[in-house]
């Protein structure tokens, strides 16, 4: 018996002193520092999470290493690398790294931490979502493009004083004003810090990300290299459309810059929309409610009552599934629909939103459509948008930037 216990207290002491050296060496490290660290959203959060940086000069090679919280048996994540693009000449280019966690188990919460070995940052801590959550808030930005991201950052601080437990944050595209214009990016980042260091991001693409500096179409690849959405959309169409999943709500994110894009993708909308299909059909067979996130809307531009490209294609699909809401972009302005189904008004049909702007820039032309129940133009000031999934309905909220509301509808 004496030896049973002495073996058991030596076994405790080794134990204890090698995770003291563990704990001393993740102390005594000096601490790293990393460029642009952003949570994106993954195609399913209650499993997975990813985690994009910029490694700073001279630091060599990040990995990323997590484990469950209150363990010391950590797992290292190798990220990939996209090149982001140089567009002038004092330029050079930069690298984005993103790492791809996968396998977690729902509803626990994580420690992640990125080092070189050397250097560490300090532990921060995540949670997984249960897999059938159903209750949680969500906060939408419309076009943030501007020449002065000041005053995108104010609405940041402004969306997150009125909902600081946002699960995670939507910007439905023209996140810049010139998709080449790396200084942009910087400035955007920059301004959006407050809810990057917080809570996961899910990016829309807009046509503004698809300018190159002369003004003239482009491919979007500094989007692509920035935001390592999940890869699961249309084929051949990598980072520009995608879904994922949050609690019980599937979300879609799609690709409405054909105007601009088409050179590089010539079957673009008809892949798309068998995509979608799809999509839509695989999450109704699971029960899961539908949001839809496009940067462009539905009808046609000045006139807007008749469908465009993307009513005539996304339309009949959105009937078809019964898709809960579909967020827009593009215009500028705050719309809420009654509910839609083959575009005329039907009682349980979708409600479509548009999601004002949240940046400097705002057009005084934008439309009121005559099936709009709310139709409200920020020219005065920026705006945001909050979202509640609560069990059996969707509750939108749109404010000014000072906090004045502008509307409120349950769904």
């Amino acid at each position: 018996m004496k030896k049973l216990i002495f073996s058991g207290l030596a076994a405790l002491l080794i134990a204890l002193s090698i995770w003291f050296a563990y704990a001393t060496h993740e102390q005594h490290l000096p601490l790293l520092e990393v460029n642009n660290l952003i949570q994106i959203i993954p195609a399913d959060s209650a499993t997975s999470r990813t985690f994009s940086w910029q490694n700073k000069q001279g630091d060599g090679p990040v990995t990323l290493e997590y484990r469950k919280a209150g363990t010391t048996i950590t797992t290292q994540v190798k990220p990939e690398e996209h090149s982001i693009p140089a567009f002038r000449p004092h330029e050079v280019e930069q690298t984005m790294n993103s790492a791809y966690l996968s396998g977690l188990s729902a509803d626990s919460d994580y420690e992640y931490r990125l080092t070189t070995g050397k250097k560490a940052s300090d532990w921060k801590i995540f949670r997984t979502t249960p897999q059938d959550l159903d209750h949680f808030k969500v906060l939408i930005f419309g076009d943030s493009q501007a020449a002065d991201y000041s005053v995108w950052g104010n609405t940041v601080k402004a969306g997150l004083k009125q909902m600081p437990d946002a699960s995670f944050f939507i910007n439905m595209g023209d996140i810049v004003d010139n998709g080449q214009d790396n200084s942009q990016w910087r400035q955007w980042f920059s301004n959006a810090k407050p809810l990057l260091d917080i809570m996961p991001f899910a990016p829309v693409l807009g046509n503004h990300e698809a300018y190159s500096l002369d003004w003239k179409v482009a491919r979007p690849d500094s989007f692509i290299s920035l935001f390592a959405v999940p890869e699961n959309g249309p084929a051949g169409q990598k980072r520009l459309a995608y879904s994922f999943d949050y609690g019980n709500v599937h979300f879609v994110s799609l690709n409405t810059d054909y105007q601009e894009i088409s050179e590089w993708y010539p079957t673009l909308v008809e892949d798309e929309t068998a995509w979608l299909d799809a999509d839509l059909a695989a999450a109704r067979k699971t029960g899961k409610r539908i949001i839809v996130l496009m940067h462009r809307t539905m009808w046609t531009f000045r006139s807007g009552e008749a469908y465009d490209i993307n009513g005539e294609h996304f339309g009949p699909l959105f009937d078809k599934y019964q898709v809960n809401i579909v967020f827009l972009a593009h215009i500028h302005s705050y719309s809420r629909t009654n509910p839609r189904r083959d575009n005329h008004d039907a009682p349980q049909g979708t409600v479509y939103i548009t999601t004002g702007r949240s940046g400097e820039k705002f057009w005084s032309g934008s439309y009121h459509k005559s099936f709009d129940e709310v139709f409200y133009n920020p020219t005065d000031m920026t705006m945001f948008l909050t979202l509640e999934v609560l069990p059996d309905h969707f509750k939108v909220s749109a404010f000014k930037v000072d906090g004045t509301p502008i509307d409120s509808a349950e769904i």
